[in-house]
């Protein structure tokens, strides 16, 4: 480490160089474990390599840069965790109260327009009818309110493979029930 640091002070252009190529696997491949994103993992890599380059003349030759740049890495990447988690957060509250005040809406509305339990039979046999694994993910992120990671874990399969099944409920859904998609953002516009 010292050999780095040193190398780093003396020589910065090549020092960085060699740091760069010496750990730059290995701490895109601990951001990946944290992220599962690749590019997102090689994009906090560099932020951790940049950071190092403008803080290069206030490090001494006692600096461990191996350290450094691993507890960077790992601290921006439960960073960007935590930013996810609030935004994932934010988005199913908006998506529930959506939900609840079509919902209400709906129930509100008289046999002029449609009957909510026709629409609500409509949307069970449309759920009923999805492709197993979709309906089942479907159920799981929907109803049981699961995140991804948690579906996929419970699944043993990837968070993209949850992604993707949800991804082709949601099309079948939105094509089985386009007849009352109007309806329902007829309504919604009225509440706003």
């Amino acid at each position: 480490m010292f050999d780095q640091t040193n190398q780093l002070l003396v020589d910065e252009e090549d020092g960085l160089k060699n740091i760069f190529h010496q750990f730059f696997q290995p701490l895109c491949h601990l951001s990946n474990h944290y992220l599962e994103d690749d590019d997102e993992a090689k994009e906090v890599v560099q932020e951790a390599f940049v950071k190092l380059w403008e803080i290069r003349e206030n490090l001494d030759k006692d600096s461990n840069i191996r350290n450094f740049l691993f507890t960077l890495v790992k601290n921006n990447c439960l960073n960007i965790l935590k930013r996810k988690q609030m935004l994932l957060k934010h988005h199913e509250k908006i998506k529930w109260m959506e939900m609840h005040y079509q919902y209400e809406s709906l129930s509100r509305m008289g046999g002029d327009y449609l009957e909510f339990n026709e629409l609500k039979e409509k949307i069970d046999l449309a759920i009923k009818n999805l492709p197993d694994h979709c309906r089942i993910i479907f159920e799981m992120s929907r109803f049981e309110e699961l995140k991804n990671r948690e579906i996929a874990e419970k699944l043993g399969v990837t968070q993209k493979t949850v992604e993707a099944h949800l991804t082709k409920a949601l099309k079948i859904l939105r094509n089985d029930l386009k007849e009352y998609l109007p309806v329902i953002l007829a309504v919604t516009k009225i509440l706003n």
